[in-house]
């Protein structure tokens, strides 16, 4: 527990400092990265998007949850990773224009090994922990 100055009091000329207790609380830590993409033109087929997913989520691969999903396996039976890296991919001309519609990778490493592997969005489903209603 953590103690507040809260006021000074004076007793026989003596000054006294008063404390009073300070409740602990947790406090999420929030980290924002952001940036500002460069405008397309008004005639442009390609503007950016946001991320389905965040630095953090919970993650499986499409295909091992549609595997568990048929064939009806629990939810433990679900290997799920951590997005530790986020890319945006964008093809770019000379002059900053869109070539084609950027989009977002995601880096993933699982707990048994060190290596990066890199995904698409859509190879992606976001998990909720200690979900009860897995189907």
């Amino acid at each position: 527990m953590t103690y507040a100055e809260i006021q000074t009091i004076q007793a026989s000329g003596i000054p006294y400092l008063e404390y009073r207790p300070q409740p602990e609380v947790a406090e999420d830590i929030i980290i924002t990265i952001e940036f500002t993409p460069k405008q397309q033109s008004p005639g442009s087929d390609y503007q950016y998007t946001q991320p389905e997913f965040r630095f953090g989520d919970l993650v499986a691969t499409r295909a091992d949850w549609e595997h568990c999903h048929k064939h009806r396996l629990p939810e433990t039976e679900l290997d799920t990773f951590r997005i530790c890296v986020m890319e945006l991919v964008d093809n770019l001309t000379p002059s900053g224009e869109l070539l084609s519609q950027p989009r977002w990778k995601y880096g993933l490493r699982s707990s048994h090994s060190k290596d990066l592997v890199w995904f698409e969005e859509q190879a992606l489903v976001r998990v909720i922990e200690s979900n009860p209603d897995w189907f």
